[in-house]
Parts: structure tokens; C-alpha cells; sequence
């Protein structure tokens, strides 16, 4: 009888084992450079593993230098996840010194994003990206490649893509085909991850339309152009920007423009962002009826991780409807 009972638990025990789920493999090596993708990026990996954070806390993509353990990250990485060339300048040095084995997601790119043209003229001054301009064409003469070989078709394209649930959910899909790619072990648990965050990205969506609706009119003025995806999905009404470059001082000319530019349009707010300086926030609201407010584009004050996401959405809806609803 004892025999019996050995043979029922062991063939009980088989059946268990090959009817258990399969437990994903390890998602290792994935580095991402500002903390919106990384919750994009951390959304879908799950539990299966954990992504390394390049630009943390009150730092910007816009100037922001590596630090030497983070060029090693690079170097060691299984993939990397990056926005666009234009907006993380600061990766191109270091992506020409990595291995031809890591894999690069840009995800402007993977996504097929369909960019908004650059706000340009008066207020909506474009960005300058001079500099910008001089080191890739460094780097390209360094490599013996022509001047402009390798650049797209979103070269001319606002890269702040990731402000909106839509596109977020155009990223999140992306993701889940590159990181499939590269861990297709894990496939099924990516996919599974990816079809429950675009259900809560719909219900965010949903939840920031309801918010903002009684302010779509009121005119206000950014520290910088960040928010025209954000801006254009729920019609609201930003008038201009305070700074060319958000890493430059605007100068005094350009401060007089932005000052005429709230009085002509009775631009109600003018919104700061914590990576950079209150000084020309102030010299700009000076001697005008304009409240200060803050509108954050990467989340500097929230924990990264999967959620901050979300969060980071809701703050900026809260802090439009904050300031412009007085």
C-alpha cells in the first residue's frame, strides 16, 4: 500500500511540473536614459528582471554628462533605450564606443512615431541646436562618414514624445517587440505585462480629459517647449516659451518678448520646471499679473519604477488645472 502511495505522489508530482507555468528567464542588462521611458521600459519587464536609470533626480537630458560607471553600464548593457539622438545628445560619444553585440532601441524610431514640427516664430522660438549640430557632425567626420548620413526623417520633428498615453502606449508596444527580441524566452510575460499597462494608460487618458476640460481656454506660457504632444492631445492653449535652449540664459530681448507676448495674450500662468533656475521665472512674471507654477516633464520628485508613469501625467494635468482654474 505504501508503494502504491510513492507511486501516485511521484506521478502527481510530474504532472504539477509539467503543467506549471513557465517561470521567465531573467530580464538583465537593459539600460534607459530618462526616468518616463525607464516606466515604460519597467512596465513591461515585470517581474522578470529589473532596467538601469541614467538620468535621475533634478537632472535634464539637455546637458547632462555620464558618469564613468555609467559609460560601464553602457558597454555592458543588453539593450538601451533611448528617446532620439536630438534629445539625449549626450549618448552619442558613449553609443560609439559600445560593443556591436548591445542592441539599441530608439524609440522614436522603433515606434514609428509621426513627429510634430518644432514650434518656430515670436513666442515659440525654436530650439537651437547649433551645438548639437557641431558634435554630431564631429563625430560623424571622426567616423568618415558624410555630414548628415544617418540622420531620418524626424530630424526636424519635436522629440518630447512621451507626454501623451497614446504615444506611450505606441512606446510600450515597441518595447515589448524589442525586448522579445532580445529575451524571447520571455515573450508571453512582456505581452501579458504590456496588455495591462496600455489598460490603465486608456484609463489615465480618460481621467485627464475629465480634468482638464474647464481650462482648454486659458492662455499660459512653459519654461521650454515640452508639452506641445501633451498640449495638442487635449486642446489646450499654450501661447510661447520663455527660453530658447533650456541649458542658456534667454537675453534681455528675449525676456522683454515674453513679457509684451503675457500681456498680449492675458496668459494667466507662466509654468517652471524644478531641472533648471527660478531666476528668469521671476525676472519674467516681474511687473505682471501672471501666477508661477510648475509643469515637470521627467518626474524629478517622483520614485521611479513602473507607476511613476502615470503619476508623472497627473501631476501635470493637477498643476495646469492648479494654476490656470484661479
Amino acid at each position: 500500500m505504501l508503494s502504491l502511495i510513492k507511486r501516485v505522489f511521484a506521478l502527481s508530482s510530474a504532472l504539477f511540473v509539467l503543467n506549471a507555468p513557465a517561470i521567465a528567464n531573467e530580464t538583465k542588462g537593459v539600460v534607459v536614459t530618462i526616468k518616463p521611458l525607464h516606466s515604460l521600459v519597467s512596465g513591461v519587464i515585470g517581474d522578470t528582471g529589473k532596467a538601469e536609470l541614467l538620468v535621475k533626480g533634478y537632472a535634464s537630458p539637455h546637458g547632462f554628462q555620464l558618469k564613468p560607471s555609467q559609460v560601464k553600464s553602457l558597454q555592458e548593457a543588453t539593450i538601451v533605450f533611448s528617446i532620439h539622438e536630438k534629445l539625449e545628445t549626450f549618448l552619442q560619444r558613449a553609443i560609439s564606443n559600445i560593443p556591436g553585440g548591445v542592441t539599441q532601441s530608439t524609440v522614436v524610431e522603433s515606434a514609428r512615431m509621426k513627429l510634430l514640427p518644432v514650434r518656430e516664430g515670436g513666442a515659440w522660438e525654436g530650439h537651437d541646436h547649433g551645438h548639437h549640430e557641431e558634435k554630431h557632425e564631429k563625430h560623424a567626420k571622426d567616423k568618415g562618414h558624410d555630414d548628415h548620413k544617418g540622420h531620418d526623417d524626424h530630424e526636424d520633428g519635436d522629440v518630447h514624445v512621451w507626454l501623451t498615453p497614446k504615444n506611450a502606449t505606441k512606446i510600450i508596444k515597441a518595447i515589448t517587440r524589442d525586448l522579445s527580441k532580445v529575451f524571447p524566452q520571455n515573450r508571453n510575460a512582456y505581452k501579458a505585462n504590456a496588455r495591462n499597462y496600455i489598460k490603465k494608460l486608456e484609463k489615465l487618458d480618460s481621467e485627464i480629459k475629465i480634468r482638464l476640460k474647464d481650462i482648454k481656454t486659458k492662455p499660459y506660457i512653459y519654461f521650454h517647449d515640452a508639452f506641445q504632444y501633451f498640449e495638442t492631445t487635449y486642446g489646450l492653449n499654450g501661447v510661447g516659451t520663455i527660453s530658447v535652449e533650456p541649458d542658456e540664459s534667454p537675453s534681455p530681448k528675449r525676456l522683454s518678448e515674453i513679457r509684451k507676448k503675457i500681456a498680449e495674450t492675458n496668459a494667466s500662468c507662466v509654468f517652471k520646471e524644478p531641472q533648471f533656475s527660478d531666476r528668469v521665472i521671476n525676472a519674467v512674471v516681474n511687473q505682471t499679473s501672471a501666477q508661477v507654477g510648475t509643469l515637470d516633464p521627467l518626474g524629478a520628485e517622483i520614485d521611479s519604477g513602473p507607476d511613476m508613469y502615470f503619476t508623472l501625467l497627473s501631476n501635470i494635468a493637477n498643476s495646469l488645472h492648479s494654476c490656470l482654474s484661479k
